[in-house]
């Protein structure tokens, strides 16, 4: 997936390997759960006339459907309220929050830079709550490639440091890295490389690929009185990614935690 996805997005050159029509139908699936579906098609266009990429008819159909659909559900999504759980104008913990806000105000700071934190603060509220944020690092990885030169990294590092964000820009830098063919030049903020295991933090994509914030909402049936989960899956889900993020951002990590526990008893009817 992240060959095409890299080709797609950042049009890299890359060689395709030999896939079985068990791999296309995972990487559809990939494609459509983690809201990729335009890059790993862009992608799949700009390699197309390698050998080992054939689509059947059916395959074709199903991939030009994705987009359709794609383009209809980002209509409707931006229509609609964006859940404040995945804002990343805003942190949960009430101290590193009333910091954020204090940057985002600031009207003499650099306007590029601050969208650069938007994007990587983007990138963990994701993480805690969504699962693994292939989507956001994509649209991440493109703001570099297109602002790097605009970007006041000096600027950028004080925020991460007064954000405490240090460990998870971190983490989200090595996924550029070894996910997405970024060079370390390519990555400022990122320091001293000590995450050597990226490969199994990215087992998410198959261990929480059908679980997302709203499956684990609380939530009551019409004229009952009893209460039930939506997805119990998902809560143990969501319990173990936050103990699994928890050493790279401490502080946000509770607060995040209860404070979504506490927004998903919100949809029980009073």
């Amino acid at each position: 997936m992240f060959l095409l996805l890299r080709s797609g997005a950042f049009q890299a050159t890359e060689d395709l390997e030999p896939m079985s029509a068990f791999k296309w139908g995972r990487l559809y699936q990939l494609a459509v759960m983690h809201n990729i579906v335009p890059f790993v098609y862009d992608g799949i266009i700009r390699n197309k006339n390698q050998f080992f990429l054939h689509l059947t008819e059916k395959q074709q159909k199903d991939w030009e459907k994705a987009i359709a659909d794609y383009r209809a559900k980002e209509k409707k999504q931006n229509d609609e309220e964006e859940d404040e759980y995945l804002r990343p104008d805003r942190l949960t913990n009430p101290l590193l929050n009333k910091r954020l806000q204090d940057i985002l105000d600031d009207e003499h700071s650099d306007v590029t830079s601050r969208q650069l934190l938007m994007n990587i603060i983007r990138v963990v509220r994701h993480l805690f709550n969504e699962g693994m944020p292939i989507r956001q690092l994509t649209e991440l990885g493109i703001f570099l490639r297109e602002n790097n030169q605009r970007i006041d990294y000096q600027a950028v590092g004080k925020w991460i440091s007064r954000l405490r964000l240090s460990q998870m820009t971190q983490l989200t830098g090595e996924f550029l890295i070894q996910l997405f063919g970024f060079t370390e030049e390519e990555i400022p903020f990122l320091k001293n490389r000590k995450e050597k295991r990226i490969d199994r933090i990215a087992q998410e994509l198959i261990e929480f690929t059908d679980t997302r914030s709203q499956d684990w909402y609380f939530s009551q049936q019409d004229g009952g009185i009893f209460v039930h989960n939506t997805n119990s899956s998902a809560t143990f889900s969501h319990v173990r990614r936050s103990a699994r993020y928890f050493k790279y951002y401490p502080s946000e990590s509770v607060t995040n935690f209860f404070l979504s526990f506490v927004h998903s008893l919100s949809h029980i009817e009073e």
